[in-house]
Formats: structure tokens, sequence, C-alpha cells
């Protein structure tokens, strides 16, 4: 390498000394390549500064072909607007903000996956945070909302339990705003929300179908959360409708998680409650946990206990057997959630609507066994 530099020195300084300085000026001489500004698009397209500024923020103030010349010299440049000199003239960053109560799991990603389509589809950019829900007390959730305005064209904020004021928060923050997966009764707030009665109970029925309700379990879920409670709802009407109100160990509280279905499913066992038994898990994980455990104990799905779960992971097509469960519409979801905040931001004066997105039950080899009518 010190050789390498050496050489280099040497041939450098054989060079003369006037082709060095000729070589430095036309160097110099040669203009820096730089953005094109909104200066080199008006003179390109024989209009001013103004006229361009008004077809880049509010092309129906400009003639069709004005505006066509402009874009035509916009796309010649490769011009690029400012975004924040936008911002400050039209009151609008662009930005949506979505919080939601956490990031793991498929359920959250296809969510957002269906937002951030949909945000850039209409426009905007798409800022997530969790920040929102992590403090209970009003006082903290109100500050999550601090920078809102002006910051942010609308804010859409789930809630999976009881939290009026986080959506009150929202509510407040001076911008629109729209509540996820929860009813609420606020001025000007749009809801949007999953049907979970419709594929519960489809669901339900199912499971019915082939297995006296007294043996027909639902596991899994904290009983605070809004999906749990409506899941539990649409399990306890088709129950009492087909054979009278359910016992209180038929539903059992839990987490979203396959430990708890395995707890259940080992305690059901021990006490002789699994073999013959159908059972509606709170999510998938918990459907998977109580399979696991059947399994672990010598049992066979659907033959000995029949397995409906919820959410429609993709696991569910690769575990063995298939997993009947019910499909929830978690890239739609985040695209209703953003379509309902654009529209409240682009039409403030527009009655409120609330959405609901329906469940269905999609039916594989975990639940599908000879019916008890037969």
């Amino acid at each position: 390498m010190r050789q390498s530099k050496s050489r280099s020195k040497s041939s450098a300084a054989e060079v003369p000394a006037s082709s060095r300085t000729t070589a430095s000026a036309s160097e110099s001489e040669r203009p820096a390549r730089s953005r094109p500004s909104i200066q080199d698009v008006a003179a390109l397209a024989s209009v001013s500064t103004a006229t361009v500024s008004r077809v880049v923020n509010n092309p129906t103030l400009v003639s069709s072909s004005t505006a066509e010349r402009v874009q035509r010299a916009i796309a010649e440049l490769g011009y690029q607007p400012n975004r924040l000199a936008q911002a400050l003239m039209t009151r609008r960053s662009r930005i949506l903000g979505l919080s939601l109560p956490d990031f793991h799991g498929e359920f959250y990603a296809e969510l957002l996956r269906g937002a951030d389509r949909e945000a850039r589809a209409c426009g905007y950019r798409l800022m997530v945070t969790s920040a929102a829900l992590g403090d209970a007390a009003p006082a903290g959730v109100r500050g999550a909302f601090d920078h809102a305005e002006g910051l942010l064209d609308g804010i859409a904020v789930m809630l999976t339990e009881s939290g009026q004021h986080v959506a009150e928060a929202a509510a407040t923050a001076g911008v629109p705003a729209v509540v996820l997966d929860s009813q609420v009764d606020l001025p000007g707030v749009d809801t949007v929300r999953i049907d979970n009665r419709s594929g519960t109970t489809e669901a339900v029925e199912q499971l019915i179908a082939s297995t006296p309700p007294e043996r027909c379990f639902f596991v899994g879920g904290p009983p605070g959360n809004f999906d749990t409670q409506e899941r539990v709802g649409a399990f306890r009407r088709v129950i009492r409708r087909e054979g009278g109100p359910p016992r209180r160990d038929q539903i059992v509280y839990g987490d979203f998680d396959a430990e708890t279905g395995r707890a259940w499913a080992t305690e059901a066992a021990a006490g002789g409650h699994l073999v013959g038994s159908a059972v509606l898990a709170a999510n998938d994980d918990v459907a998977i946990g109580i399979l696991q455990a059947a399994q672990a104990l010598g049992l066979d799905a659907p033959r000995d206990v029949a397995i409906v779960g919820c959410d429609d992971a993709r696991v569910t097509t690769i575990i063995r057997p298939t997993l009947s469960t019910v499909a929830v519409p978690r890239a739609d979801f985040g695209r209703a959630a953003v379509e309902a905040l654009v529209r409240r931001i682009e039409e403030p004066e527009a009655s409120v609507r609330q959405v609901r997105l329906p469940t269905a039950l999609v039916v594989r080899e975990s639940s599908v066994r000879e019916s008890r009518n037969r």
C-alpha cells in the first residue's frame, strides 16, 4: 500500500503545474448539479411560480391547458415539491396517525398493510404508534396526542378494551378522529368495527351440529376485551337457543395465547370433559394450544374433540389437522380505517358513519365430524 501511494505521488509530480492548474480550473467552472426548483419549472412552462404552486397544491384553480403544460415541465425536470412548504401553504401535512394497542403478531401486521396501502392510494403517509394506550390515566393518554394538531391531518385509534378517555382524547386533539374496534358516541367521530357475531354464530352452529350444546366450550381471551365479549355473546345465544343457558364452566377466559389453550385442555382431560367435546377458541393461538395438548394425550381432532379458532392466521393451513377458524378481514380493517379517516378529513361536515366488517367461518379438518342428528 505504501509503495502504491508513493508511485501515485510521483506520477502527480510528473504532471506539469500548468496542466494541473488548467484541469482544476475546468472542474471548478463546471456547474454543480442541483435539484430543479419551482423557478426552473415556471421558466420552462412560461408561467409564474404562483401558477406552478397552484397546479401542485390546488389544480382546480388553473385551466386544464396551463396545468397540463406545467405538469409536462415538472415531469421533464423531475421536480419534487417541497413538502414542508406545501404543508405551510395548505395547512395539510398529508400524514395520518394510527394508534394501535400493539404491533406484535399477524393480526396487526395485516391491519397495517391494509392501512398503509389505502393511505398511499389516497395520497397520504402513515405515522404509527402504540403510545396512546401506554398509560391508562387520562392525562397520559392526552399527552400522546399533544402534538397531533399541526403535525397530523387525522387520527385513527384502536381500542380493544374499555377506554372512553382514549377516544375522548383523540376527539379533542384538534384533528379529525376515527375509533376502531369500539362503539363510542362522540360528535363527529366515526367508528370501524369487526362484526364478530356473524362468524362466531356460524362456528358455534357448526360445532353443535355434531356435539350436544352442553359439551360445547368457549376458551380464551381476556373478559374485558371487546372481541372476546362479542364472541362470547354469540356463543351464549346459540347455546341458549339450542339447549338452554350455558353453564359457568362452559366459558373460560384467559389470554390470547397457546398456553391458555394447553392449560384448559389438560385440565379438561383430567376431569373427563375433553373427549367428546367441541371448542370455540378465542383465537387461533388458543386453538393450537388445545390441539397440541389433545395430541400429546393421544387424542385426535376432530374425532375426540372438534376445534375452531378465530382470525384465520396462516398457520391454520399448515398444521395437521388443518384448523377451522373464523376469518377476520384484517387488511380490510386497516383499509376501512384509513378510508373513514380520509372521508372525515375531506368532508368534515359529513354525517357520522359506523362501519362493521363481517366475519365468516372457514371450515377445515379440525371441526368436521359426523352430525349427531343422523
